[in-house]
């Protein structure tokens, strides 16, 4: 029987690696410092801490989130900044002379269900198949792109756009980790605890002043 399910595991990854082999580029979910839980501990008694909300870019997420935290009496501080976020670029791999052409292929995805838009990154034309920067969306592109059968390339880079997130007047210890559990309740992915002095390191100049 052992052996039979060792065999199994074999073929299995496999098949696996075959599957993989004639996939295009896949995003790795890098990891991120910020958005998560920090296992931080206390340290002198008069140290202070704060509790950061998950990073936004989408100025709505933040508004919203912004009016449900004023709601339950939760007085937050914006943190609105530019930051280098990770850009998922999908295209149509042709490069078109005329522009005619471009919008001809534009209409082709476009019958095929997919959102796609006219660019003129240089002297030609092309289309544009998605710019995504969350991960699990572009998997979701990808994933689609795969199953309609049409060529597409895939291109990873780092670019600076703006975004918001949400912090609170530093505590101590005690008094932030409740405020931890509170703002986790709400349902806000990844609210990060940090001492105030890493959080200075990382966000002071967005916030300079805006603490008590």
């Amino acid at each position: 029987m052992l052996s039979r399910l060792v065999s199994l595991g074999v073929l299995g990854l496999l098949l696996w690696a075959a599957w993989a082999a004639w996939q295009p580029p896949v995003m790795r979910a890098e990891p991120r410092p910020v958005l998560q839980h920090l296992a931080d501990r206390p340290g002198e008694a008069s140290e202070l801490w704060r509790v950061v909300s998950r990073r936004m870019i989408v100025p709505k997420a933040a508004e919203e989130l912004g009016q449900s935290l004023r709601e339950r009496g939760l007085p937050a501080i914006l943190i609105a900044h530019q930051e280098q976020v990770e850009l998922h670029a999908f295209d149509d791999p042709r490069s078109f002379d005329k522009r005619e052409d471009a919008v001809a292929a534009r209409n082709e995805w476009k019958k095929a269900g997919f959102d796609a838009e006219l660019i003129k990154p240089d002297e030609n034309f092309g289309v544009a198949l998605g710019r995504l920067y969350m991960v699990a969306y572009a998997q979701q592109l990808q994933r689609r792109l795969d199953n309609a059968g049409r060529e597409f390339t895939y291109e990873r880079r780092l670019v600076l756009i703006p975004t918001w997130r949400f912090t609170f007047a530093p505590a101590p210890y005690a008094e932030a980790s409740a405020l931890w559990v509170q703002v986790q309740a709400m349902g806000v992915a990844d609210p990060v605890l940090m001492r105030e002095s890493r959080f200075h390191a990382m966000f002071g100049d967005a916030v300079a002043g805006a603490a008590p």
